[in-house]
């Protein structure tokens, strides 16, 4: 079962590169909010900034591009590890935590209805 801080590695769209996503949205009702941790690159949004060992997976400086975030499945993500599409990874730290969760509501790149049904929960 998954939790709030739980990562996993997926496919990009297009099937290549892998990215970290982390869960930072307690399951509710079958679904749950992720973000995607990108490399940092000169047109990225630097709002959470990560670096090399924020996170086992991190070899180089990162960013949580939350243009990215998303509300998906349980059922999804546990689908995609059973396939070989999606990978379990380490949890982050409660203050990467904090940080991943608090930058969904602040950054002007998370799609609204993400944010909206983020707020949502944090107010149950």
């Amino acid at each position: 079962m998954f939790k709030c801080g739980d990562t996993f590695l997926m496919e990009d769209e297009d099937g290549y590169e892998r990215h970290l996503w982390i869960i930072v949205s307690p399951p509710t009702n079958g679904e749950m909010v992720v973000v995607c941790v990108t490399t940092q690159h000169e047109k990225s949004e630097v709002l959470v900034k990560l670096q090399k060992g924020d996170h086992p997976f991190l070899k180089w400086e990162s960013v949580i591009s939350y243009r990215y975030s998303k509300i998906t499945s349980i059922d999804t993500i546990e689908n995609a590890i059973a396939n070989g599409m999606a990978k379990a990874n380490a949890p982050v730290s409660e203050a990467l935590l904090s940080r991943a969760q608090a930058g969904l509501i602040d950054s002007d790149f998370t799609p609204n209805e993400v944010r909206h049904y983020y707020k949502g929960l944090k107010t149950k």
